[in-house]
């Protein structure tokens, strides 16, 4: 009868050591998974907060390079040169050019490398059309002038959208967690 009781008994203590043990292990996984989402709604908030403000910049740029060779125009105003309108659109341009530029470059690492990369093409195509409106007198203003300057607006706004939906998708695969 001794004998018996030990062996229940020692049944019963390797029991609650092996309960012990897994509810460690299930405390732990616990501890682990509520790290995870502590530092993914972190992630999450900070990538909202750059975006935010990323998205105005990008606006007041797309503002900024499609009215260097707008499609529709409006005369020259009295006292207002070909001249000065060009410069007063190429101060426009600057200035949203560099806000945007700027937000971009202090946030890399709080945003995915496929968002870095549509952002630094839509960079190049804007300034490639800075170049080229710079590079044209009144004088020289010809059909491929315009016909540039269209091609490059549908590039832009092609690529605008395409960054768009770049952040769209991102954030949007938090939705998920």
């Amino acid at each position: 009868m001794l004998i018996s009781y030990l062996r229940e008994k020692g049944k019963n203590l390797a029991t609650k050591e092996d309960i012990s043990e897994i509810t460690s292990k299930v405390e732990s996984i616990k501890a682990d998974l509520g790290a995870k989402q502590h530092f993914s709604q972190i992630r999450y908030e900070r990538e909202v907060k750059v975006f935010e403000e990323i998205w105005p910049k990008l606006c007041e740029l797309r503002e900024g390079v499609l009215s260097l060779r707008p499609v529709m125009d409006t005369l020259v105003q009295e006292g207002e040169t070909p001249e000065s309108r060009k410069q007063a659109r190429a101060i426009n341009f600057a200035t949203a050019f560099g806000d945007f530029k700027t937000a971009i470059e202090h946030n890399p690492p709080f945003y995915p490398p496929s968002i870095w990369e549509e952002l630094q093409i839509l960079l190049k195509l804007c300034w490639g059309e800075a170049v080229e409106f710079g590079t044209f007198s009144a004088e020289r203003i010809n059909r491929d002038y315009w016909t540039r300057a269209m091609d490059n607006a549908k590039t832009i706004n092609e690529q605008i959208d395409k960054t768009c939906e770049a952040m769209r998708t991102r954030l949007s695969k938090f939705d998920s967690l």
